[in-house]
């Protein structure tokens, strides 16, 4: 009975692990040319095992199907790349536009380069409807080029190029929507452009979220608040100033990555206060990925890849 019972047990094993192959294949997600490569077999051995003609015993080809698959397991259970992570920098961003929003308000975001406020503000808008994010620039910066990079986000396409009508269109377009607005890299807009928003924002009720660097907050208190900026600042319902990099958020960055050794979290630290802050930290766990291939993020990895992104020979 003993006997009987392991021969059924090892039946069963083999007969979970085909089913798990068979699945993978239907899913699309391999085939059967890859998987027979991989594991050092022929394709038409694959395919007799799968459909059950395969004439001599099976069991060798089946442990080599089962330890594939356990490893494949492994490496996806790897984030290699985690994509976005929700730090807690990201949160507190994430809950100023989502007040701004609820509200009908404005929020100003603005401090240092590189602690993540660009990619919340994406996320944000790829998770929430009625969110329309776009990013001022110089070229950018007037009334007339920053009413119709609005319009276009909006899609509509056939928006006029002159001012009056453009901004008609654009409002016609807000009313009743309880959107959104997003200006990153606000810091770039004129007083002009400020203050039709700030108008639009009032005349259709809607949120609208202006984040940059400290240029932006200057540009609204600092010696240039005259009347007409006090005006803006007035209306101003959250602020957010965030200046330096979180060693909360690398820990969740780290996290994500799956990086839990001493000295790596350690290191990870220290390129986080560099310039670019958690976007060169990004960079670097990208790079340091492609060098490790399917070993773990060490040290020297990390090393290789920050010198190769700091250009130091």
């Amino acid at each position: 009975m003993s006997n009987i019972h392991v021969l059924g047990n090892e039946a069963a094993q083999q007969t979970t692990v085909i089913m798990r192959v068979r699945a993978l294949l239907e899913s699309k997600a391999i085939n059967g040319a890859q998987v027979a490569r991989e594991i050092g077999v022929s394709p038409a051995t694959i395919s007799q095992i799968l459909n059950d003609n395969y004439k001599a015993d099976p069991g060798t080809v089946i442990e080599k199907l089962s330890a594939w698959l356990e490893l494949r397991t492994q490496k996806l259970a790897r984030p290699a790349n985690p994509g976005f992570v929700m730090t807690q920098t990201a949160k507190q961003i994430m809950d100023d536009m989502t007040y701004a929003q609820i509200s009908q308000s404005i929020a100003v975001i603005y401090g240092a380069s590189g602690v993540g406020k660009s990619e919340s503000l994406r996320e944000y808008a790829r998770n929430n409807p009625n969110v329309w994010l776009i990013t001022a620039s110089p070229c950018r910066s007037t009334l007339t080029e920053c009413l119709y990079e609005l319009a276009m986000e909006l899609g509509m396409e056939q928006a006029p190029r002159l001012r009056g009508p453009l901004a008609r269109a654009v409002r016609k377009r807000l009313v009743g929507t309880e959107g959104l607005i997003v200006i990153d890299e606000a810091d770039h807009l004129d007083y002009p452009t400020l203050e039709e928003l700030r108008i639009l924002q009032e005349e259709v009720g809607i949120g609208l979220v202006l984040v940059g660097n400290n240029k932006i907050y200057t540009q609204l208190t600092g010696g240039r608040r005259n009347e007409d900026f006090a005006r803006l600042f007035s209306r101003i319902a959250k602020r957010r100033g965030i200046h330096k990099t979180k060693q909360n958020d690398v820990r969740a960055i780290a996290d994500a990555w799956g990086i839990t050794g001493t000295a790596e979290r350690e290191l990870l630290n220290q390129i986080s206060e560099r310039p670019g802050g958690l976007r060169l930290l990004t960079k670097a766990l990208k790079l340091s990925a492609l060098y490790a291939k399917d070993e773990p993020i060490t040290v020297p990895y990390l090393k290789a890849a920050f010198t190769e992104l700091e250009g130091v020979e």
